[in-house]
């Protein structure tokens, strides 16, 4: 006779390398279409040149983009677990939530163009590289 834990450890979707794989497409195919509205939310570097922005501006604008991103990734993040875990009928541990974190993290803030450039511009105008 097979137990019921027999059975959920032969169901391949219980492997955390079946998982992992599954749950960061997700999370990459729905940040590829939420990250450029969250990017155009904002200005690029060079409307903010062309307009004379100033540096304490601009340092605002990469301030307010980064709280856009946590909080847009925080909401995400819990929308996406839950109906992931419900649609799929796993239970995503820390293993597999640790892999979501850090690919979510790397597409979500390497998809934002503007604040790239603004922390690139930022970083060289710094008064310490003077």
């Amino acid at each position: 006779m097979v137990s019921s834990k027999q059975l959920e450890n032969l169901n391949p979707l219980n492997s955390i390398y079946i998982k992992i794989p599954i749950v960061a497409t997700v999370y990459v195919v729905v940040l590829i279409f939420i990250s450029p509205i969250i990017d155009h939310l904002f200005t690029n570097m060079e409307e903010d040149l062309h307009k004379n922005e100033s540096d304490i501006h601009i340092l605002g604008e990469v301030i307010l983009h980064i709280i856009v991103i946590s909080i847009s990734w925080y909401l995400l993040h819990g929308f996406l677990r839950v109906n992931l875990e419900r649609l799929l009928n796993i239970q995503i541990k820390e293993g597999t939530k640790t892999a979501i974190d850090f690919v979510s993290a790397v597409v979500l803030v390497g998809l934002q163009k503007n604040l790239i450039d603004k922390l690139t511009y930022i970083t060289s105008s710094h008064p310490m590289r003077d």
